[in-house]
């Protein structure tokens, strides 16, 4: 009677090689999501900083609130902090209790302390214009016109003060006997309308909305004293501009001619606690808002940008006008380190597996010399003749015979004994590169041969000789 034959059910390879693809791809699509959740930035959301920018009726404060709402766009925050100007901006700096990332606007020039931790990110395109504002009756075509004039410098603190304060120490300028005296800036225009104040000091970019209401509705004009060339040639951080004539009012010229003044670059600074990810942020966003941000760094040595260092993050972006990959979708990483550690460190880190394999292969080499060694000390004893399993089964008696022999081979027992720790402390070692176990485990195997083989004939000696 013929068996029963078993029906075996054809095996749907093709459905299975299906579902492994699908399995693998499911697999690299949740892995790239978990890496997508917690380290690829796909927007500003990582950003959280503060921006120190000055006046709020200045154009610099202006620009905060655009820089702080395009940010806010790609779920970034950026508080925008309204201050007296570049000389309290630097004091808040500096006087942080908490290490918040902080930023600020301040003029070329600015004095900083040395114990403060600050960089320099860049300069801003526009410059700003040192205006000193008068009644139209009163002119100031020459440095001495100023003699006994009274002067209103801006609010303590401000870096409209601080510059008046530091030009005006200069020895010619100070025999002028000129009143320097602080006022708020809406204070100033009312003091100089009212003849109370001579004149009255902004720095503030030309075509500021406060400058051009300021002059149209007290009547204001721009004294330019004919020797401001030779106060800006005095100083590196100040560069000469002009006001051209009708600036402010064209039907009413005003000014009635061009009219040269001081200007001053706005760097833009940025604390110690301001990472690499902060940073590279707002120098996007900056290149953004002001299509010539790029083209205009970085800022020539200068002033404040002697004693401050410009930003390796700032260097590196102006040469490639963009962040770099790990910047733009690894934030949280290149806060850690730069990209270009996290290069040397896996190289470091290439170079440390390739020197460990390569030891890995040194030891394998000595282990491996050592039993050949002791192999052909053993085939020198047996004869060539007989294999490893037949000397196991019926070991010859004659070979052990003399104590010499004897002697050899229970040293060549106690060598194998010893390569075989050796190799199975290797085996087992934090040092050896994944996947070499497998070659000290075949050593293993050789040695645990040739030791059975050796103990055989060994044992094979009689108890007496022994």
């Amino acid at each position: 009677m013929p068996s029963p034959r078993i029906a075996i059910q054809p095996t749907n390879w093709r459905g299975k090689g299906l579902l492994r693809v699908l399995l693998i791809v499911v697999t690299a699509v949740a892995i790239a999501a978990l890496a997508s959740f917690f380290g690829v930035a796909r927007d500003y959301g990582y950003l959280r900083a503060t921006l120190l920018s000055g006046t709020p009726e200045g154009k610099y404060h202006e620009l905060a609130t655009s820089l702080a709402d395009r940010a806010s766009r790609g779920h970034g925050r950026i508080a925008v902090v309204a201050t007296e100007g570049s000389v309290d901006n630097i004091n808040r700096l500096a006087k942080q209790e908490r290490c918040i990332a902080t930023f600020a606007f301040v003029q070329d020039g600015t004095p900083v302390p040395s114990d403060v931790r600050v960089e320099v990110l860049g300069r801003l395109p526009e410059s700003e214009s040192l205006l000193l504002l008068g009644r139209r009756n009163r002119a100031f075509a020459t440095f001495a016109d100023l003699r006994g004039a009274s002067i209103g410098i801006g609010p303590e603190g401000s870096g409209t003060a601080y510059l008046m304060l530091h030009l005006f120490n200069d020895p010619d300028l100070a025999a002028l006997d000129v009143r320097l005296s602080h006022h708020e800036r809406l204070e100033q225009l009312e003091l100089v309308a009212a003849g109370q104040l001579d004149l009255a000091t902004f720095v503030m970019a030309q075509d500021a909305e406060f400058i051009q209401i300021a002059v149209r509705q007290h009547d204001l004009d721009i004294a330019a004293p004919k020797e401001i060339e030779g106060l800006v040639r005095r100083h590196p951080w100040l560069n000469l501009g002009r006001v051209p004539a009708g600036l402010y009012d064209l039907v009413r010229p005003t000014p009635p001619a061009d009219k040269p003044v001081a200007v001053i670059d706005t760097l833009v600074l940025a604390n110690s606690c301001a990472g690499r990810a902060e940073r590279m942020a707002l120098l996007t966003l900056l290149r953004a808002e002001i299509p010539g941000f790029v083209r205009s760094n970085p800022p020539r040595s200068s002033g404040s940008a002697d004693a401050l260092p410009l930003a390796p993050e700032a260097r590196q972006f102006f040469v490639s006008g963009e962040p770099e990959i790990a910047d733009r979708y690894f934030p949280w990483l290149v806060n850690l380190m730069s990209p270009a550690y996290w290069v040397y460190l896996l190289m470091a880190v290439t170079l440390l597996f390739n020197a460990m394999r390569g030891i890995s292969r040194f030891h394998l080499w000595r282990i491996d010399s050592a039993r050949e060694k002791l192999e052909r000390q053993v085939e020198q004893l047996t004869g060539p003749g007989l294999t490893r399993e037949q000397i196991r089964a019926d070991p010859p008696k004659h070979v052990l015979a003399d104590p010499d022999s004897h002697a050899g081979a229970e040293d060549m027992i106690d060598q194998l004994i010893q390569l075989r720790a050796r190799c199975h402390r290797y085996t087992s070692s934090f040092v050896t590169p994944m996947g070499d176990e497998m070659f000290y485990r075949y050593q293993e195997a050789l040695i645990d041969d040739l030791l059975a083989t050796l103990r055989a004939l060994y044992q094979s000696v009689p108890r007496a000789r022994q």
